[in-house]
C-alpha cells in the first residue's frame, strides 16, 4: 500500500482533498505526525477527526473501485487535512507615527490550530482553491491586522523611543489579541502571540548619519593628530641626527686640531730644548767675555787717561779755530735767512728747522763739549715776547734776529 503525502511544501498549512479523485490501482494510506490532523467529510457530514495514526484505504485500489461501481460506498468523500502546531505569519507594514515619521517593518503573529477546530477551514476553502499556505493566510489577514492593530497602535505612538520601548510592544500585542479574537475563531485558530520588528526610521537615520558624520569627525582628528605626532617624531629624529652628524664632523675636526695641536706643542718643544742650549751656550760665552773685559778694563782706564790729556791739549788747540768756523757759519745762516725772507718762504716751521740744524751742528762741532753741563737758560723775543730756547739767533713766531 502506498503513501499519500497531502502536505510536500513546508509552507503548506492546511489542504482539502476529495478521495474520489485518487484513483490507483493500489490502495493509499497517509500517515499522520503527531502535529497533523484529518477531518473526514463524508457526503457533506463532518466525521471522525484523527491525529497520529496510520490512515488506510483513503483512496484508489481495485477494492474500492468495485464497491463504487456496485455503489456501495459514498457518493463524496472528502479529507481535510491540517497542521496543529504553531504558525509563524510575517505581515510587512508602513505606517506613520504620531510626530509624523514613517515607520515601516514586519508584523509577526503566531497562531495555532486545535485538532477539534479544523472543520472550521471549510470557511476558507469555500470561496479559496484547496489549499492553504503561509502567504496565503497572511494575505487573508494581512489587511485587517494592518487596519484594526498597526495603523491605531502606530498612531498612538510618540517617537523611536516609544516605539523600541517593551510596553508598545505589549500593548500591540493585547490590542490585536482583542481585534482579531473574533477573526481567527472563525477560522478556527487560536491567537499565541504578535509583535513587530521596524526598520531605521527618518529618526534613526539621521541620528546614525550625525553619528557617522561626528565618528568620521574625530577619526579624522585623531588621524590628523596621530599625524602630527608621527611627523614631530620624525622631526626630532631628524634634527637628532643632523646634531649627531655636526657634533662628529665637531669631534673629528677638534681630533684633527688637537692632534695638529699636539705635534705643534712638540715642535716648540724641540725649539725650546735648542733655544735653552744656545742661551746655555751663551752665557758660558758671555762669562768668558767678561773675564775678559775685566781684565782689559784696567788697561783701558790707564788709555783714557792718556787719551783724556791728549784730547785736552787738542780742544785748547782747536778752540780758537772752532770760533772762527762758527763766526763763518753764523754769518752764512744770517745771509739765508735774509734770502728766505725777501723771497717770503720765511715761515715759523722753516725758522725752527733752521735752529734745529744750527743746534744740531753746534753739537758735532762740539760747542759745549769744555763746558760743564748746565740748566739751558731761557730767553725771550724783544720784538714779540715769545720763549727762545738757548742758542737761538732769530725768533721763529716773527722772523726778527735776536
Amino acid at each position: 500500500m502506498e503513501n499519500f503525502k497531502w502536505r510536500s511544501n513546508p509552507n503548506i498549512i492546511a489542504r482539502l482533498v476529495n478521495g474520489n479523485d485518487i484513483k490507483t490501482w493500489k490502495a493509499r494510506q497517509v500517515v499522520l505526525k503527531p502535529n497533523e490532523a484529518c477531518a473526514f467529510i463524508i457526503d457533506g457530514r463532518i466525521g471522525e477527526i484523527i491525529s497520529e495514526s496510520v490512515v488506510r484505504n483513503i483512496g484508489g485500489g481495485l477494492g474500492r473501485h468495485i464497491a463504487e461501481m456496485l455503489g456501495s460506498t459514498a457518493n463524496d468523500r472528502r479529507m481535510l487535512f491540517a497542521m496543529t502546531g504553531p504558525v509563524d505569519l510575517t505581515i510587512p507594514f508602513n505606517s506613520a507615527m504620531k510626530d509624523g515619521s514613517s515607520a515601516n517593518g514586519l508584523f509577526h503573529l503566531r497562531i495555532q490550530m486545535r485538532k477539534e477546530d479544523i472543520p472550521k477551514l471549510l470557511n476558507v476553502f469555500a470561496n479559496s482553491a484547496p489549499l492553504l499556505d503561509r502567504i496565503g493566510l497572511a494575505q487573508l489577514l494581512g489587511n485587517e491586522i494592518s487596519t484594526r492593530c498597526i495603523i491605531p497602535a502606530m498612531a498612538k505612538c510618540a517617537n523611536t523611543e516609544e516605539l523600541r520601548s517593551p510596553e508598545f510592544q505589549e500593548h500591540l500585542e493585547m490590542h490585536t489579541e482583542v481585534e482579531m479574537r473574533q477573526t481567527l475563531s472563525n477560522l478556527g485558530y487560536t491567537f499565541l502571540r504578535a509583535f513587530i520588528s521596524t526598520n531605521k526610521t527618518d529618526q534613526e537615520r539621521l541620528a546614525k548619519l550625525r553619528a557617522d558624520l561626528d565618528m568620521a569627525t574625530q577619526t579624522e582628528g585623531a588621524n590628523a593628530e596621530a599625524l602630527m605626532e608621527r611627523i614631530a617624531i620624525r622631526e626630532a629624529a631628524t634634527l637628532r641626527r643632523i646634531e649627531c652628524e655636526v657634533n662628529v664632523e665637531r669631534a673629528k675636526k677638534h681630533g684633527e686640531v688637537t692632534v695638529q695641536a699636539e705635534a705643534e706643542l712638540l715642535e716648540l718643544r724641540k725649539q725650546e730644548a735648542v733655544w735653552e742650549a744656545e742661551l746655555v751656550r751663551d752665557r758660558g760665552q758671555a762669562d768668558l767675555r767678561m773675564a775678559e773685559s775685566s781684565h782689559k778694563t784696567a788697561q783701558a782706564m790707564e788709555l783714557f787717561e792718556q787719551v783724556q790729556a791728549r784730547k785736552r791739549d787738542r780742544i785748547q788747540q782747536s778752540q780758537e779755530h772752532q770760533d772762527q768756523r762758527m763766526d763763518k757759519q753764523n754769518d752764512i745762516q744770517m745771509k739765508m735767512m735774509e734770502m728766505a725772507a725777501s723771497e717770503g718762504a720765511l715761515t715759523p716751521e722753516v725758522m725752527q728747522e733752521f735752529l734745529r740744524q744750527q743746534t744740531a751742528q753746534k753739537a758735532i762741532d762740539g760747542t759745549d763739549d769744555n763746558s760743564a753741563p748746565t740748566t739751558p737758560m731761557t730767553a725771550t723775543c724783544q720784538q714779540c715776547g715769545s720763549a727762545l730756547e738757548h742758542g737761538w739767533k732769530v725768533c721763529p713766531h716773527c722772523g726778527v734776529a735776536q
